[in-house]
């Protein structure tokens, strides 16, 4: 299976095109194509994403946008010859334009996202898990507890006592794991959130 239909499968899953148990299959299609950290980071940009107060858009918003693209101008047969390609972002650009819309809105508002993170980065958010306890910015999953989902934490730091079936992520914040603790998936720590968001956007272009 390509990576390309892969990539569309992920998609579809995180925009809700699938029903919950198409995950499985999508998950031994990712690890079959070696693009499960892909994947992660791609849901990791989707719940920060969905995290952010609706924007408000004005009606012309994504004419205004396509507006101010550069246009493909028509040229004779024989001067295509010397006629530079259009480049490979502007076509993508030109062929999806409220995606193009959404990423140039989305480049502007670095700057209102980055005082909305700093404001939020004490406020402690993690998966909602039966048995699982959160005190003092430490979200503790006590011994004798055992989470069949992947864990999730933000803004603190997760204390496994008990057992994870599945995998464990912090974000600005550290994972440990007591002697008498267990995950069986893998546990992932990522700090610079700007980098995973950029490194999302850049790749809705390749």
């Amino acid at each position: 299976m390509s990576r390309e239909h892969v990539h569309e499968r992920i998609q579809d899953y995180l925009d809700q095109n699938q029903p919950p148990e198409e995950f499985e299959r999508l998950e031994a299609e990712l690890r079959e194509v070696d693009a499960m950290d892909e994947f992660e980071e791609y849901r990791l940009l989707d719940a920060r994403l969905r995290q952010l107060p609706a924007p408000k858009l004005s009606a012309d918003f994504t004419s205004r946008v396509l507006a101010q693209l550069p246009e493909q101008v028509e040229t004779p047969s024989a001067a295509l010859l010397h006629q530079p390609q259009p480049s490979r972002f502007g076509g993508k650009m030109k062929q999806y334009p409220l995606l193009a819309a959404a990423a140039v809105f989305l480049l502007l508002s670095v700057g209102s996202l980055g005082g909305y993170m700093a404001q939020e980065e004490h406020d402690l958010s993690y998966t909602n898990a039966p048995g699982i306890v959160a005190q003092n910015g430490e979200v503790v999953v006590p011994k004798g507890v055992t989470v069949d989902q992947d864990l999730y934490v933000e803004g603190g730091n997760v204390r496994i006592e008990g057992k994870v079936n599945g995998d464990v992520m912090t974000v600005d914040g550290k994972a440990y794991t007591a002697s008498a603790g267990s995950v069986t998936g893998e546990i992932k720590e990522i700090d610079q959130l700007f980098e995973r968001v950029w490194y999302g956007i850049k790749r809705l272009f390749q």
